[in-house]
């Protein structure tokens, strides 16, 4: 475990291009036949290629891919951190589109100039001013010996070459195929080798992936990293002992998927997210503070909620755009991403790792499926406003309830996805909540509108046909006369009704029968 290199320090630069002639902004990932390739910096690539950030003659490693190319001076060149290359090849791709002073201020900051330029540049701040006598130090360094200056994380002359011969493998065999390049920049070798072992007579033979690490007398060996039974991880990793939870989301998802305390080789407590090598199953940390979520990736722009919960570990469910070719127009898939922290970035899932984020995405859109914030409470309506800041964890003020008795009271509110009734406090129980910092300043229920978004009018204007102003809560004095005489003709057409009633109950009442007087 301790031979594993410290991922935590490979914090890399992506080198990016601007093709003067195709008016484009592309990643470097290497040469071939003296024509530069390159890929698109805004997708997940994970053989870009990579400059130690803290390498100390990057100049020389410029130059070297310089020379090799056909025609270098049609290219801009730009040493971008890895954390920001999306962000700002986004930004360099707008500039280049529409160029603006401000944006071209920015790409000259990270501009990195050809060898005939710095030259040039170094011979005319090194010329003497005239009737000054031009003095060389006996001491000072050669410009060949400058350049001998390593470029990468590890020094290729400080390699232990007979370690790597103990695994059966010769020097030029990792040259050839790019694996010698990723070592010495600190990475973990893509490719795998077949190395082989001899342990007291007893061969033994696999396929590993490779890296290199300093050990304590300064010597730079290497390092095997053999594939492992995917079934058989280790218990503990650097002080944390593992979960059933994190043994299962390590084995089938490929990340832990949540910030856990590791113990470093120095004894610190660093909080880190973990994850396994899909090629070897050796697990891998990286610390939390570091991990950076670019603005916007294949076409979508994360949200600050989506951002927290990546950098927290967790897969993301999210809609992506495919890269449409000239004149169509790209196409929309739904997709889980996550921080791998073998990678040390974003990484979209596949096949079944996808599969089991998408299922728990989709049950959890099904346990909060029914789960809407409350359009009322106690049969009072919540207005528009109400519901979305209960919705987002705010406190609502509620006035004008009545209980069983018809007295009145009021109170306040509060609403959590999963219940299914707010929560309700009185005056003096919201007080010491919002004196412990357990809710957020209440918001008033505006009970009484006039005129909102659903066209629902209070009792003071109800009875007004004439559309009313922004706001309005009460009648104009025009509109009261007006409301006072229909009003009155209601009245008087209501008594004219009772007295018709009246009169026709007179008339249509039985008239006594007169008894006939006796004849004498």
């Amino acid at each position: 475990m301790d031979e594993r290199p410290d991922n935590s320090e490979q914090l890399m630069d992506i080198l990016l291009v601007m093709d003067q002639e195709k008016k484009t902004i592309q990643a470097v990932s290497g040469v071939k036949d003296g024509e530069l390739q390159t890929k698109n910096p805004l997708e997940d690539n994970n053989d870009l290629l990579r400059v130690d950030r803290h390498g100390d003659m990057f100049s020389n490693f410029f130059s070297n891919l310089w020379n090799q190319l056909k025609d270098p001076t049609r290219f801009h060149f730009f040493r971008v951190p890895e954390e920001d290359v999306q962000r700002v090849a986004a930004d360099f791709q707008q500039t280049v589109q529409n160029p603006t002073p401000e944006g071209q201020a920015r790409m000259a900051q990270y501009e990195v100039q050809h060898p005939a330029q710095a030259q040039q540049q170094g011979e005319q701040q090194a010329q003497p001013a005239a009737g000054q006598q031009q003095q060389q130090p006996t001491d000072a360094p050669q410009q060949g010996q400058a350049q001998q200056q390593q470029q990468y994380k590890y020094d290729v002359e400080k390699i232990d070459w007979n370690s790597l011969a103990n695994l059966g493998i010769k020097r030029e065999q990792i040259e050839q195929n790019g694996m010698l390049d990723q070592m010495l920049r600190g990475f973990q070798t893509d490719k795998t080798v077949r190395v082989y072992f001899n342990l007291d007579s007893i061969s033994h033979a696999n396929d590993s992936q490779l890296s290199l690490r300093e050990a304590p007398d300064g010597r730079v060996v290497v390092c095997s990293h053999g594939i492992l039974d995917p079934q058989k991880l280790q218990q503990q990793f650097f002080g944390h002992t593992f979960t059933k939870e994190d043994s299962d989301a390590i084995k089938t998802a490929g990340n832990m998927g949540r910030i856990v305390e590791l113990t470093n080789r120095a004894g610190e407590k660093v909080p880190s997210l973990v994850s396994r090598n899909q090629k070897t199953n050796e697990l891998a940390s990286f610390p939390a503070d570091k991990v950076r979520i670019p603005a916007e990736k294949n076409g979508h722009t994360f949200t600050p909620d989506e951002v927290a919960r990546l950098k927290k570990g967790e897969a993301v469910v999210c809609k992506f755009q495919t890269k449409a070719k000239e004149g169509q127009k790209p196409k929309t898939y739904e997709a889980p991403i996550q921080f791998n922290a073998a990678k040390m970035q974003l990484e979209l899932l596949f096949n079944d790792r996808a599969k089991l984020a998408m299922d728990a995405h989709k049950e959890l859109q099904k346990q909060t499926a029914n789960q809407e914030v409350p359009k009322t409470f106690r049969k009072q309506e919540l207005t528009e406003k109400s519901q979305t800041e209960l919705a987002g964890g705010g406190t609502v003020k509620v006035s004008g309830l009545k209980d069983k008795n018809g007295k009145p009271y009021q109170g306040y509110i509060t609403w959590q996805p999963g219940q299914k009734y707010p929560a309700f406090m009185f005056p003096k129980d919201y007080k010491t909540a919002l004196e412990e910092g357990r809710v957020k300043p209440a918001v008033e229920n505006e009970v009484q509108v006039a005129v909102n978004s659903e066209g629902k009018t209070n009792e003071a204007t109800k009875s007004l046909k004439e559309a009313l102003q922004s706001a309005q809560t009460r009648p104009t004095g025009e509109q009261k006369e007006q409301q006072d005489r229909k009003q009155e003709q209601k009245e008087d057409k209501k008594e004219d009704k009772k007295e018709d009633k009246k009169q026709k109950q007179e008339q249509d009442k039985p008239k006594p029968r007169q008894r006939k007087a006796p004849r004498l």
